[in-house]
């Protein structure tokens, strides 16, 4: 909370590529994709190796998860959708989550799937309904699977002509059967699907199309499956085989197995193989293929492709080891065979040696920098040429000379006249030998991949060329400024505690304090984390009354308060911080930390429905509160939105309401798309919970002043940490970056009305009313770059990394909030802000 005093207590008083395999971080066989409301789903078995010794030969499933995506390139991972220990009728630890099928009718979404049954007397794979009201959950198992039926790998069909639904599936041989119209209950006998060729075959696939419709299924006609398939006139057959889909694996993975359906007028065939897994065929990833029908309507054999489909962006990651064409020797490997999930390099032993890369799209704006991880022993020269989609002539070329780099380096090489639009690319060696390339892209390429997923943090320092050895001093310089500087706002107390001191306002803050607590824990500093605390539950936080467990967001230096009322982004910040020290540091070592966050959660929660307190989040609307009472609980300030904290209470906070917290962060996240201006990327410093603007006049409210600093660096957290929003976060990362930069890279000013235009008034700081070029906001601005694509993002680095912490020309200086947000900042930037992880 961001403000002078008196104004505040007057407040109070009153939020992956297209390429094969298209899931990267776990393995997804089995692939069922359908179609609802716009939107691809994907929902596939999920192979592990089993933890129970006789079984870890074989194939073994615990849980579902689902994905979606709207342009087949990005995948956001939903989670898990059902487990086996809590599906009632399924045998506890069986691993048997087979192959999966999910519909929709009448706004309801059925999730179909086999598994082991409990009891003794009950044997092979009985198949379950869950339920839910959206394609992505949450999914209630019914407490019985489907009676009568007896298998695994269920398919169920809506007949478009009539809205009938149909169950097939396999166990010793292949059955069908119509459902009820509750989708629960069989409504016909199982009947065998006859007339399929002899050997055998699982994993049913049932689509109409034009008129017919079409069984297909995996089939072993020598010795590892094909995808074959028949059609028919009716969704019961009879059905005459035509043919086969998809040959045999080439590398001998045993098992394929796929859907087919169609999107935004492309017919896609879905299918899996062991990419990740090259040893053991029982682990495998799902992959997506184009599909195309003869004029007849036979279906034409489909060429497993390492490319996959759907647009690149340039400005990313191209795996050009996910090649459409190789050429001249080159050749691809892992790039750890100790973990395969890490991907493939391409391989130039030789000159002439080159790949192609399909579609991919350099946009309206020409891109400024090639961007290249490469490993070689020598210099080289790697050819780089466009070709736009459905020319017949190269557009541009560009010569990449790469210095000697004796291990994997990234190297950036300036280009000019580059492409636009769609195009073919083609990376050659035309000079060295054993050139190694993990990848190319062009721009800042922000990671596709947040670290809730990797474990991995970004250091754009490193990759912007600073030495580690000078990132480190500069961390520790700042951080040693504040805490232990002459301008310090750290202040200990007798043997145990401390506080946080906004010193131009002469007071202590549950902004400060929290964040304190948070670069503590950070920093693994557990006695300035334990001080810290200790005093903001001593002096600061209501151990009794209505606000019980909340916390007096302002108070003298001595521990007297300023205010009664709370403010929320103070608590957010004091679960957070909590949680983390319980993952680092235990319980056991004179603070329960975890009980702590779990206390102001609960008591939270609690004041939902009192008159003079409410929740730190509006349960309506599921979004933080501007202050947790009847008059600051009616709106919301967007730099409080930090969808991120939500997902680690929800992993951590072990206080039942995992998938509260989840919704709260999809919240917030959807919250912050209304509440940015589309074209400069400023917000207000408060709004409505719909995004709108407030309108109630004054100095305080609808123009981007102090508060708003924090945005850019907040959402750079979401990204960083999950990543869950990444197509909107990079534009906006972009469009703020950008409008900044038009009004001058070295002379932008800390206040403006969020349509980029100078507000009437200046609100007052430190006693000094006027516009700033204030080093807060050049450190939140370049955190930004975290999720920017711009090249741009490298100039707002330099100067957070070239700025001075120091009194400006007139003498004002706030070391506090200054201070503090540039640290930040630098943490964030230098891969030190992280999720910490239980121990």
């Amino acid at each position: 909370m961001r403000k002078t005093l008196l104004t505040l207590l007057t407040i109070t008083s009153v939020a992956v590529g297209a390429q094969n395999p298209i899931i990267r971080d776990q393995y997804t066989a089995d692939p069922t994709a359908r179609v609802f409301n716009g939107r691809m789903y994907l929902y596939p078995s999920h192979d592990i190796v089993s933890p129970v010794e006789p079984e870890k030969k074989w194939f073994s499933m615990e849980d579902y998860h689902v994905f979606s995506s709207d342009n087949l390139t990005d995948w956001t991972d939903h989670g898990v959708i059902v487990t086996q220990n809590k599906v009632p009728w399924v045998q506890r630890d069986s691993y048997a989550m087979w192959a999966p099928d999910c519909v929709e009718k009448d706004g309801r979404y059925y999730f179909y799937f086999p598994a082991a049954p409990r009891g003794k007397e009950r044997k092979g794979f009985g198949v379950g309904v869950a339920v839910a009201q959206h394609p992505e959950g949450p999914f209630m198992p019914m407490w019985r699977p489907i009676e009568g039926l007896h298998g695994i790998d269920p398919c169920v069909l809506i007949d478009p002509k009539d809205g009938k639904a149909y169950i097939y599936w396999a166990g010793m041989g292949m059955w069908m059967a119509r459902l009820k119209d509750n989708m629960m209950e069989l409504d016909s006998e199982p009947q065998q699907v006859q007339k399929l060729p002899e050997g055998f075959k699982e994993g049913p696939f049932v689509f109409s199309h034009g008129g017919k419709y079409y069984y297909t299924f995996p089939w072993v006609r020598d010795s590892t499956e094909t995808l074959a398939y028949a059609m028919g006139d009716s969704p019961m057959g009879p059905f005459e085989f035509k043919g086969v889909i998809m040959d045999e694996s080439p590398v001998a993975c045993w098992t394929n197995h796929h859907s087919i359906v169609e999107y935004c007028g492309q017919w896609y065939l879905f299918y899996h193989h062991n990419d990740y897994s090259p040893n053991f065929d029982k682990l495998r990833s799902a992959r997506c293929d184009r599909l195309y029908f003869n004029a007849d309507g036979t279906i034409q054999k489909v060429t497993p492709t390492l490319r996959g489909v759907g647009v690149s962006q340039a400005r990313s990651r191209l795996q050009i080891d996910r090649y459409s064409r190789i050429a001249g020797g080159a050749d691809i490997a892992f790039l750890d065979t100790t973990n395969y999930f890490l991907g493939w390099k391409t391989v130039f032993p030789k000159r002439g040696a080159a790949v192609e890369y399909d579609d991919v799209d350099f946009g309206t704006e020409a891109v400024k920098e090639a961007v290249v991880r490469v490993n070689t022993t020598r210099p080289a020269t790697i050819r780089l040429s466009a070709q736009l989609a459905g020319a017949t002539k190269q557009s541009w070329t560009a010569d990449l000379k790469i210095p000697a780099t004796r291990g994997w380096q990234v190297v950036r090489l300036k280009l000019k006249n580059a492409p636009m639009g769609i195009n073919n690319i083609k990376s050659e060696l035309i000079k060295g030998t054993n050139v190694e390339i993990d990848y190319i892209g062009f721009d800042m390429l922000p990671w596709e991949q947040g670290a809730f997923v990797t474990g991995q943090y970004r250091n754009l320092f490193a990759e912007m060329g600073y030495a580690q050895a000078d990132i480190d001093a500069k961390l520790q310089s700042a951080f040693d400024g504040l805490f232990f500087g002459p301008n310090k706002v750290y202040f200990e107390v007798g043997d145990d505690m401390a506080y946080i001191s906004d010193i131009k306002n002469h007071d202590v803050r549950t902004e400060g304090m929290s964040y304190g607590m948070m670069i503590a824990v950070q920093w693994d500093k557990k006695d300035i984390f334990d001080r810290l605390w200790r005093w903001a539950k001593r002096y600061m936080q209501h151990q009794q009354g209505p606000r019980k467990g909340y916390f007096r967001w302002s108070c003298k230096t001595d521990g007297t308060p300023n205010s009664q009322g709370a403010a929320s982004d103070g608590e957010l910040y004091f679960v957070t911080s909590l949680i983390f020290a319980s993952n680092l540091w235990g319980n056991d070592t004179g603070i329960n930390y975890l009980a702590e966050a779990q206390n102001i959660l609960d008591c939270s929660m609690q004041k939902t429905g009192m008159t003079d307190v409410a929740p730190l989040i509006n349960i309506e609307h599921k979004l933080i509160t501007f202050t947790p009472d009847p008059h600051g609980g009616q709106f919301t300030d967007p730099s409080y939105h930090i969808p991120a904290f939500y997902e680690v209470w929800a992993k951590y906070a072990d206080d039942g309401r995992s998938q509260f917290w989840r919704d709260c962060a999809k919240a917030s996240r959807e919250y912050l798309h209304k509440s940015i201006h589309p074209v400069t990327g400023l917000n207000p410093d408060y709004n409505n919970y719909d995004g709108s603007l407030m309108r109630r006049g004054g100095v305080l409210g609808d123009a981007f002043r102090y508060d708003s600093w924090r945005v850019p660096m907040n959402i750079a957290l979401d990204y960083s940490w999950s990543c869950a929003d990444r197509q909107w976060q990079q534009q906006y990362a972009n469009r703020i970056q950008a409008f900044l930069y038009s009004q001058g890279i070295d002379s932008f000013v800390d206040q403006y009305n969020i349509d980029g235009s100078q507000p009437a008034d200046i609100l007052e700081a430190g006693g000094y009313k006027k516009l700033r070029h204030s080093v807060g906001f050049v450190a939140t601005s370049a955190a930004a770059s975290l999720a920017a694509t711009d090249v741009k993002a490298h100039e707002f680095i330099d100067r957070l990394w070239n700025s001075r912490h120091e009194p400006y020309e007139d003498g004002y200086f706030d070391a506090y909030y200054d201070g503090l947000v540039r640290l930040f900042a630098m943490m964030h930037l230098s891969g030190r802000y992280r999720v910490i992880e239980k121990k």
